[in-house]
């Protein structure tokens, strides 16, 4: 809503020549502390502003960094609990438990199986038998968790199993560690390290007693008895974790600084050393924290920065917000500039209105400016009548409640929309209108909007009239010139018929699918059925392989739509029993080419027609169409690549009988030059899943 105040002057009747005289002096002053007073209000309004642009980017780093400050603690809380596997069985449990019960030397202990010491001590030779037993799954753990390597440690911080095959000793912050997570009945993280793998850290993790089982806050009235020290290669999560987030502004970075000893450092996976040394000092608050304000970027080059540090829980870390000091008071000089420049248009108008009020003076205008004034004041009401109009058309239902969240406002839409008239709606509440339980639900957001003094938008189904909709709801405080908050400013945009129409075009995708599927089985059988299996055991890799939800379904439409190419090669070529001669060789090939073109007009996202494009590349680059080679391949393609020659081969087609499983994988495992071998480590796994030995099953 616009308003325009007009503030008029009593025209003064007409006087003598020395009486205008004095009044002509009186106007210039008046015009002179005019002047002055808008330059002071202009300097003041470009501090307010400095002062508010910095503020809302306090709170704008204070949401950044506590989000991913969450997102952090809940990925080092995963680690810890993923050795839950091995150190809440009671296996474990029991053999640490009698190791450390044993009270000789663990060294000797564990070299009984190779001296005669294993007759002389009976419960030596017994806890020594066991160990091979107790390496072999702390190895199968360790693989199939993803750590580089695991060990077993006693209370004192001696490692009795290990999954590297030896016992390599432990620094002192390693120990530390260890007697830090019995202590404390808790997970321990170790600084991070840059090795020839990339950036590693250590997590330790306490084991408890078979007593210890039944507990659901992990701990034991025992004292726990030995310890889990799992290493795992972060160098592409903490990558990942620092990306930018698409709330960032420009000039933005995220990252991420260790404390060392007394020196801190910035964790840089992406750098050679791994680590950028923090050349000034770091200031850390009472509560852990670097608060706000303008200092050196930790990159340590040479750049002026307004940053915020948040102390992550768990091991010497800090995610530091940052913004580059000229992209932070660019709005501001912005500002200072319109400002200054709206200030001399001010003081040429109020010059403007010294003559205007000296004319008005001599009387010549009197009767102009009253018009003037009538006009003006028609004007203004014409643009009041034309805003009601407009806000009486429009669709969205606009709502202001008081504090008490009565309606003291409504328009024509929510009226309508409730089936009363807008004079019946005026002092009832939210629960009058959609019920109980939908009003809970809203009032509950208005609280924060009061709180906060922020604006939020939420998604809410709401019944009206018996029948449900589907709102977005935005709400905004109603603040006063004083900054008081007076009630909540409601917008309710219907999106029922956005979301059915959305929900009927991903349908469409999904039956064009389909149908193309279908094409593809009709021109060649053997196709139809390879298609099927390549798509059923690529979305099985793809989630052994920890891919995303997103990349799942990529994959899955890629393997569906991957040989629809093959439908422009002469069936000769296709079926043709034995090796292809040069020419017949590139004709078959271009069927990526055909497949391009008839996918590239076709909503589909770009990397699953990247992915289909360069399935048949091979990492020393033999393959086709670009020759491409390793890191130029994306992960997609390399996944379809293996999929699709392992389905080939499995599958009998009219010029040859099909291969077993295992004799497939071994081919394909020889070729490590041609195929990611992760890819088939993780195929390997897959077919001996209950889900891979069905598709297997069903490959016919």
């Amino acid at each position: 809503m616009s308003e325009h105040l007009i503030k008029t002057a009593e025209v003064p009747k007409p006087v003598g020549t020395t009486g205008q005289g004095a009044r002509i002096g009186v106007v210039l002053a008046v015009v002179l502390l005019l002047s002055a007073g808008i330059v002071l209000l202009a300097a003041q309004a470009v501090r307010d502003r400095k002062a508010e642009v910095l503020e809302h980017q306090q709170k704008r780093f204070e949401l950044l960094t506590q989000g991913r400050t969450e997102v952090i603690a809940s990925w080092l809380e995963n680690l810890s609990r993923q050795g839950d596997r091995l150190i809440k069985s009671d296996l474990f449990r029991l053999y640490a438990a009698e190791v450390d019960t044993y009270a000789g030397d663990l060294s000797n202990l564990f070299g009984t199986l190779h001296s005669n010491r294993a007759t002389e001590d009976g419960d030596a030779a017994t806890l020594t038998e066991q160990l091979p037993m107790m390496e072999n799954t702390l190895r199968e753990f360790s693989t199939y968790s993803g750590f580089l390597n695991a060990r077993i440690l006693s209370r004192q911080g001696e490692a009795y199993i290990a999954t590297d095959g030896y016992l390599p000793p432990m620094n002192q912050e390693q120990i530390a560690l260890a007697s830090a997570a019995i202590k404390a009945n808790g997970p321990q993280y170790s600084s991070v390290r840059k090795t020839a793998q990339g950036v590693e850290m250590d997590v330790f993790v306490p084991i408890y007693p078979p007593e210890a089982v039944g507990r659901t806050d992990g701990n034991s009235d025992r004292a726990a008895v030995g310890v889990l020290m799992m290493t795992r290669q972060v160098s592409g999560k903490i990558t990942e974790l620092l990306s930018n987030s698409p709330l960032a502004a420009a000039g933005e970075k995220t990252r991420l600084m260790q404390k060392s000893g007394s020196l801190f450092r910035e964790i840089a996976p992406w750098t050679a050393d791994g680590f950028t040394d923090v050349s000034f000092p770091v200031e850390i608050d009472e509560t852990g924290h670097i608060p706000f304000g303008v200092r050196p970027s930790i990159a340590n080059d040479d750049t002026k920065v307004y940053s915020l540090g948040v102390r992550i829980p768990g091991p010497a870390w800090w995610l530091v917000q940052e913004i580059s000091y000229d992209a932070a008071m660019r709005p501001i000089v912005e500002y200072e500039r319109t400002v200054y420049i709206v200030a001399g248009l001010g003081i040429l108008t109020a010059l403007l209105i010294a003559g205007l009020a000296w004319w008005i003076l001599t009387g010549v205008q009197s009767q102009r400016v009253a018009k003037q004034f009538r006009a003006l004041a028609t004007q203004i009401e014409e643009q009041k009548l034309f805003i009601d109009s407009v806000n009486a058309n429009i669709e969205e239902f606009i709502v202001l409640k008081d504090l008490n969240g009565k309606f003291t406002y409504v328009n024509e839409a929510f009226a309508a929309a409730a089936g009363r008239p807008r004079e019946e709606l005026l002092g009832m509440d939210t629960a009058a209108v959609f019920g109980f339980d939908t009003a809970k639900r809203l009032e509950s957001i208005d609280e924060m909007v009061l709180g906060e003094k922020r604006k939020m938008t939420v998604n809410e189904p709401i019944f009206i009239r018996s029948r449900r909709h589907l709102f977005q709801v935005a709400k905004s405080p109603y603040l006063c010139a004083d900054g008081s908050c007076q009630g909540i400013v409601e917008v309710y945009r219907d999106m029922t018929e956005f979301v059915a129409v959305q929900e009927k075009n991903k349908r469409l995708v999904r039956n064009a699918m389909e149908a193309l599927g279908s094409t593809i089985k009709a021109a060649d059988p053997y196709l139809g059925g390879h298609t099927k299996l390549l798509a059923g055991l690529a979305v099985e890799v793809a989630k052994a392989m920890h891919l995303s939800a997103l990349e799942v379904a990529e994959i899955e439409t890629a393997a569906n739509l991957s040989q629809i190419g093959k439908m422009f090669v002469p069936n000769e070529i296709l079926t043709k029993p034995g090796k292809l001669t040069p020419e017949e060789k590139g004709v078959m090939e271009k069927h990526v080419e055909y497949a391009y073109r008839i996918l590239k007009d076709i909503d589909i996202d770009e990397s699953v027609l990247m992915a289909i494009y360069q399935m048949n590349e091979r990492l020393d680059g033999s393959g086709y169409p670009k020759k491409l080679k390793d890191g130029e391949i994306l992960m997609l393609a390399r996944i379809l690549a293996v999929l699709n020659v392992f389905c080939a081969m499995i599958r009998p087609r009219s010029y040859r009988g099909a291969e077993e499983p295992a004799q497939a994988l071994n081919i394909l495992s020889g070729d490590v030059g041609k195929f990611d071998p992760e890819v088939v480590a993780a195929l390997a796994d897959v077919i001996h899943t209950p889900t891979g030995e069905k598709l297997l099953a069903d490959k016919e």
